[in-house]
């Protein structure tokens, strides 16, 4: 199941208001910036990247952020990379990459498994595949990025 799956079968019975019912407007106002800056590290193209912030806003899904259990903003984060992320997998179907047997030998830095996860979209068992590493590394590697995102 999907993000947007996820996000679109949560049960709003049982998840606490946080913030009032905000207005299309408010939220853009409120949120617009911050989405955009996730799309833009997952799909690097202005022009693209302004067209799914377009899709987000205009989701009915966001309507469910009104009743999401955490605060408005995590909401807002979650649709806007599933909605990139979507994006670019549909992208990277019409345009594969280029052949990884001419790429340079890739670094299994804490950066770079976090920017498949995170940015590019792979789940953690895609990551390790993807790396010829086993799972408990990629987690390992998410933990590192994060303490050294704290130190710095």
């Amino acid at each position: 199941m999907t993000e947007l799956d996820q996000l679109s079968n949560f049960d709003k019975s049982t998840a606490s208001v946080t913030s009032g019912n905000l207005t299309s407007i408010e939220v853009y106002d409120k949120f617009g910036a911050m989405a955009y800056g996730i799309i833009l590290q997952i799909i690097p193209q202005p022009h693209l990247a302004q067209e799914i912030l377009v899709e987000v806003f205009a989701s009915p899904l966001l309507q469910s952020c009104n009743s999401y259990p955490f605060s408005f903003g995590a909401c807002v984060i979650k649709l806007a990379r599933a909605k990139a992320v979507e994006a670019k997998r549909k992208l990277m179907s019409v345009v594969p990459a280029h052949s990884e047997s001419t790429a340079e030998p890739i670094v299994n830095s804490p950066q770079l498994i976090f920017d498949l996860a995170f940015c590019q979209g792979y789940t953690p068992d895609e990551v390790a595949e993807k790396l010829s590493i086993s799972k408990s590394e990629v987690l390992k590697s998410f933990h590192d990025f994060f303490q050294s995102s704290r130190n710095s």
